[in-house]
């Protein structure tokens, strides 16, 4: 009889995780999205901010901008009191935004940009495969917290919507059955604008934002599913509606720009120097702060 009972106490919790969301479910995942930087600035926190990077640039392959070390950790909360760290070494180059989007959002350096985009760089940029924080949170979370601390750097929310946009559609993503890499670059630039066309003339919430970034993600899905067979068609029962079109392909993708690399704007600097973001989104050597006098950690990861 005990036996009985006890199989019978478990198979509730497992027919309850198993049933389908009610509304009361997807409007506490909305209410967690509305928790965020623009709605609560004051308990969004950078510590040891600005980005200081040692002047030790790192080229990538097939990267436009180049890259520096962190001289030192910067870290942040974002609104849901989650704590965030990039480590000193932490390879950054100011900047997050697909190479595929730059064109449809813009410069993706600016001095509001640089401490989020470190702080991203920190758990899914490429160079910090071998750091601590790597792939440590879901890519959802590690999107939506860069769009808090872009907020949190002072970038205008409107501004931060569209950049959490781009990373959403065109960003790394880790753990996933499939992701949106394989669909041709014109569909994704498509998405992205019309993302960005939603974003200027509604101001949406994120609770109403991310579920829309979804539809056009799914739209390309059906789309393209040709990409995906091992993907199963019906689970997308949901007709398109004309509120989420699906997003058509271009017929030629746009150049992209070919920026020269940025780097320390001082002539013949010392190796030792140490530098911060400046008002162009490159990084300018300073003098080392004085109160930090032991030697940082610079060597990036193993």
């Amino acid at each position: 009889m005990t036996k009985r009972f006890l199989a019978s106490a478990l198979c509730v919790p497992l027919i309850a995780a198993c049933a389908a969301p009610t509304q009361r479910d997807v409007d506490r995942v909305n209410a967690l999205y509305d928790i965020n930087c623009s709605v609560r600035p004051a308990d969004c926190v950078y510590e040891n901010p600005p980005v200081v990077v040692r002047n030790e640039p790192v080229d990538l392959p097939r990267r436009p901008y180049r890259f520096f070390p962190l001289a030192r950790p910067l870290n942040f909360t974002d609104a849901q009191q989650r704590d965030w760290v990039a480590p000193a070494g932490t390879l950054t180059d100011g900047a997050s935004i697909p190479p595929i989007f730059v064109a449809i959002v813009g410069s993706p350096t600016a001095p509001e940009y640089v401490n989020a985009g470190a702080v991203h760089d920190a758990y899914c940029g490429v160079g910090n495969e071998a750091g601590p924080n790597y792939h440590s949170a879901e890519w959802r979370d590690v999107h939506r917290m860069f769009f808090d601390a872009l907020v949190a750097g002072g970038t205008p929310p409107s501004r931060a919507k569209v950049m959490f946009a781009a990373v959403w559609l065109g960003g790394p993503r880790w753990r996933v059955v499939y992701d949106l890499e394989p669909v041709p670059v014109p569909a994704r630039q498509a998405a992205m604008r019309q993302a960005k066309d939603y974003i200027e003339r509604e101001d949406p919430p994120m609770s109403d934002l991310i579920p829309y970034l979804e539809r056009l993600e799914r739209g390309l899905l059906r789309r393209y599913a040709a990409l995906f067979p091992h993907l199963d068609s019906g689970d997308d029962p949901e007709p398109e509606s004309s509120d989420y079109p699906s997003p058509q392909p271009e017929p030629e993708p746009e150049p992209e720009p070919e920026p020269e690399p940025e780097g320390p704007s001082t002539t013949e600097p010392d190796a030792g120097d140490e530098s911060t973001a400046d008002g162009g989104g490159g990084f300018v050597s300073v003098d080392p702060d004085p109160i930090t006098t032991e030697p940082v950690y610079s060597g990036g990861y193993r």
